[in-house]
């Protein structure tokens, strides 16, 4: 009798210990996946001093590597098609504005998921800007 129950509390022993162990796993998955462009970004600052900044514009990253850029200006609402790349440790955006300009380089970070910063240079003046953007969706 003693021996059936050694046995009983050794198979539920392994069959927690199995459980625990299948979710371990799951976790960490789930925090690379969380700090990721995928998703609807709002334009909320704007260092460059143009005439037109892009504070309001909303950025929708899809993740087959476009997306969709809206803005509104004198003309009223609008919005572009946008392809973009990212470098493997997530650090450089690469976006085409599909205006024959090609793809334009920033520096890109990512806090928690919900605030993103992109630093660029430009091309004109060689003075370095940056763009926040809040994740709205």
């Amino acid at each position: 009798m003693k021996t059936l129950r050694f046995i009983g509390m050794a198979v539920i022993a392994v069959i927690m210990s199995v459980n625990f162990m299948a979710c371990s796993d799951d976790d960490d998955e789930d925090d690379k996946q969380s700090n990721t462009i995928i998703g609807t970004w709002e334009v909320t600052g704007d260092t460059s001093d143009e005439e037109y900044n892009d504070i309001g514009d909303i950025y929708t990253f899809y993740s087959d590597g476009t997306g969709l850029l809206e803005w509104v200006d004198n003309s009223g609402k609008d919005s572009s098609t946008i392809t973009y790349k990212i470098n493997s440790d997530n650090t450089i955006i690469y976006i085409d504005y599909e205006d024959g300009d090609g793809f334009e380089e920033m520096r890109m970070s990512i806090t928690d998921n919900a605030l993103m910063k992109w630093t660029y240079t430009d091309e004109e003046d060689g003075k370095d800007y940056t763009m926040t953007l809040k994740r709205v969706k």
